[in-house]
């Protein structure tokens, strides 16, 4: 389920930083959630490129995933620059049980270079609170940007190794 399209964020590795952002009505992603409650399907993978930007529109949504569909479970992707210790704990209240944060590189100058604009310091806060809110973590990192090389590589790896994740998904750079 897309509750968003596009991204607001500009991140220049990113293909969807170039498709602008448009959300869709809360009446019309509740009409979706109930065809797919009445098909008896009762987990969701929410698409949005980073669930949760608009923090009023997130808190109507999650307020309707609270009364409509007690049943929901699902997972999305989030940012660990938007993310907030209670912001974590109200998507994990409405039935979220995993949240994926695309990390991309431990080295902070790609990060900056490619306008991610992400710390390490943001990732591990990030990765706490939703650990201490009950969600498990999804990281996802891009291999090969050009900038990196085999040090900053190995360097990313042994960072995700270390990191609080329940789980990595490693992806190569691939230029477009």
């Amino acid at each position: 389920v897309i509750t968003d399209f596009g991204c607001p964020f500009s991140c220049t590795f990113c293909p969807m930083s170039t498709t602008g952002y448009k959300l869709r009505s809360i009446d019309g992603v509740r009409d979706e959630l109930r065809l797919l409650d009445a098909l008896g399907i009762h987990e969701i993978f929410f698409r949005d490129q980073t669930f949760g930007v608009n923090r009023v529109r997130t808190e109507a949504l999650l307020r309707m995933f609270r009364e409509d569909f007690p049943t929901l479970r699902w997972t999305c992707w989030s940012r660990v620059d938007l993310v907030t210790e209670e912001y974590l704990r109200a998507i994990k209240d409405a039935g979220c049980h995993t949240v994926m944060f695309g990390i991309e590189t431990s080295n902070e100058e790609i990060l900056k270079q490619y306008k991610k604009n992400t710390k390490q310091e943001q990732m591990l806060r990030a990765l706490g609170w939703a650990r201490d809110a009950g969600l498990k973590t999804v990281g996802t990192f891009v291999i090969g940007l050009p900038g990196e090389n085999a040090d900053s590589i190995e360097k990313t790896i042994r960072f995700a190794a270390d990191l609080p994740l329940d789980y990595a998904s490693f992806n190569v750079a691939t230029p477009r």
